[in-house]
């Protein structure tokens, strides 16, 4: 069973854990890209808009 404790859900009962769970954190809306930005970008949310870096880029 679950429980959502304003943040997020979290699991009440370890005996109901399986082998790996996943952590989603809410999002509150803020703002958004203007459409043809947000195609350019590939999402129209900026808190999601975490552009890909080459190894090169970060050094390895």
């Amino acid at each position: 069973m679950y429980e959502y404790n304003g943040f997020y859900i979290q699991s009440y009962d370890a005996g109901q854990k399986g082998l790996a769970e996943a952590y989603i954190p809410m999002q509150r809306y803020v703002s958004s890209y203007p459409p043809e930005q947000g195609l350019k970008r590939g999402t129209i949310f900026p808190e999601l808009d975490k552009p890909y870096m080459e190894e090169k880029a970060r050094g390895y």
